[in-house]
């Protein structure tokens, strides 16, 4: 086994941080953004979202099949050897994080006679984003980015222990 097969692990909980702390990023420029209006255009701020992909292992999947165990049947009542098999191919190798423009936008009427880009009613169309629930998706990516903070410390701590033998 190699050595970049064990410490994998960071690799995958590296690219988990890299991916929440994008993740955090949207939600913070999303409620930053909640009420405003592009300067140039006068169009209302488009709310952004997170797109998370897996990365796909080959190196997990080598793995996997050098480790496969071999079924041994003492009976000829028992399960085929041939209907099991023990690998699991397409394993996650980490995971991917791409902003998209969110679908579908909703956006709502502010009265504001005195702003520049206010209409001839005096109404400015913002965007409607909904704070409440980008703070929940912050506090969540938050969260997430945290699980993979201690993961990375704990396999640090496990890998230094087992050197200490």
């Amino acid at each position: 086994m190699s050595l970049g097969k064990i410490f994998g692990v960071f690799d995958i909980s590296g690219s988990g941080l890299s991916a929440q702390r994008r993740n955090l990023e949207v939600r913070a420029e999303n409620i930053a953004n909640a009420e405003s209006v592009d300067r140039e255009t006068g169009l209302p701020y488009q709310q952004k979202e997170i797109r998370f992909e897996a990365i796909k292992n080959r190196e997990f999947d080598s793995l996997v099949d050098d480790a496969a165990l071999e079924l041994r049947t003492s009976s000829k009542k028992h399960i085929p050897q041939n209907g099991i098999s023990m690998s699991q191919k397409g394993q996650s190798g980490g995971v991917e994080a791409s902003v998209v423009q969110a679908q579908n936008q909703q956006t709502k009427l502010i009265y504001a006679p005195d702003h520049p880009m206010a209409n001839a009613d005096g109404y400015l169309e913002v965007s409607d984003v909904d704070s409440i629930g980008e703070m929940v998706k912050l506090v969540s990516a938050a969260r997430a980015y945290e699980a993979n903070a201690t993961l990375i410390n704990s396999a640090k701590d496990m890998f230094k222990r087992a050197l200490e033998i």
